[in-house]
């Protein structure tokens, strides 16, 4: 895979996040949860949609030009502010069982791992990059949301297939040891072992977002976009997987 080649599909991921979190704006549930969460703030529907139509744009952007310095700053900026905001006014979305603002470190990283390889193509720090984007967010969201702060939407999930809580429980405890190691293997593992388990981490960012829509449909909608983020883990993962070989990472 050529870096023109990854920096394409890294930006090309990222703007199809901000795509759709600008478009989905005329979802009604979309507009209340976004209201719910100004209101704190002392602002109204207006500052939402005037920042989806700026995320319209910026998705624009972000997929017709290659990333410069400027672009990058101008995603990196709103993201971290968000973030920021949101964890001030309420801590518990740190842990959030689908990642809504965890899942904004891949992005981020994706973003500055375009911005290199636009400059200096694969380098060691351009393949670390790819490997924080791809597998920090199983260890982040293995330990807090599943072995620390536990949270009842995600047990509704299971519990929608007929589990019960308690067995519910555990099954989360062990599905966040196994995506916890899973995250520290994509800093260690090299060759066709590093192959293997992105492809079993690609295959679960497509089953784990089915069970949540099979209880949780709305969260496509979500102004936090704790599923559509998936597509720059799933980016990432498949450009660090493009990069494999029996004998180099």
């Amino acid at each position: 895979m050529s870096p023109a080649s990854a920096e394409r599909a890294l930006r090309s991921a990222v703007a199809l996040v901000w795509l759709a979190t600008g478009l989905l704006v005329v979802v009604p549930y979309y507009r209340a949860e976004g209201v719910r969460w100004l209101a704190p703030l002392g602002f109204g529907a207006w500052l939402m949609v005037a920042t989806c139509l700026g995320e319209i744009v910026l998705a624009a952007v972000v997929l017709w030009r290659r990333t410069d310095l400027l672009q990058a700053f101008a995603q990196t900026a709103p993201i971290l502010a968000f973030t920021a905001i949101l964890a001030v006014l309420d801590p518990r979305l740190l842990a959030h069982p689908f990642g809504v603002l965890t899942k904004n470190i891949p992005i981020v990283t994706a973003v500055w791992t375009a911005y290199l390889l636009e400059r200096e193509g694969f380098t060691p720090r351009v393949d670390r990059l790819l490997r924080v984007a791809a597998g920090l967010i199983w260890i982040t969201e293995g330990i807090f949301p599943k072995l620390f702060f536990q949270s009842p939407l995600e047990i509704g999930v299971l519990g929608a297939f007929g589990i019960p809580a308690s067995a519910a429980s555990a099954m989360i405890r062990v599905t966040g040891v196994a995506q916890a190691a899973s995250g520290v293997l994509v800093f260690t593992l090299r060759g066709r072992a590093l192959r293997a388990l992105l492809l079993l981490q690609i295959a679960a960012l497509v089953f784990l977002p089915a069970l949540v829509t099979w209880t949780y449909p709305e969260m496509w909608a979500h102004p936090f976009g704790p599923l559509t983020k998936n597509v720059v883990i799933v980016a990432s993962a498949y450009v660090l997987w493009r990069r494999c070989t029996p004998t180099s990472s």
